[in-house]
């Protein structure tokens, strides 16, 4: 796979009433789902890098990650984490 220099902040969660979802807020509709939140990230990386490859294919320009995200204490008490991936 193609790297792209890349790097975003995915919001991983508990996902009632099993498994955890990874939002990648950059890229709207871009959500993975696993057991694991390890597994809901893995799948969203391969999603994301795919999506990238077919923007790059298109000639079409790369998202930044520049979409505001808020973020407080009672997001971390609810089990969500702020993380980043790199692609």
């Amino acid at each position: 796979m193609s790297t792209y220099g890349r790097i975003y902040r995915v919001i991983v969660e508990p996902d009632d009433p099993k498994g955890w979802v990874a939002v990648l807020p950059a890229v709207p509709g871009m959500i993975a789902h696993g057991e694991t939140d390890e597994a809901a990230l893995v799948l969203l990386k391969q999603l994301l890098q795919a999506h990238l490859a077919r923007l790059v294919d298109e000639g079409q320009p790369i998202p930044e990650d520049t979409v505001e995200v808020f973020w407080d204490e009672t997001d971390e008490q609810a089990g969500a984490k702020l993380v980043t991936i790199e692609v």
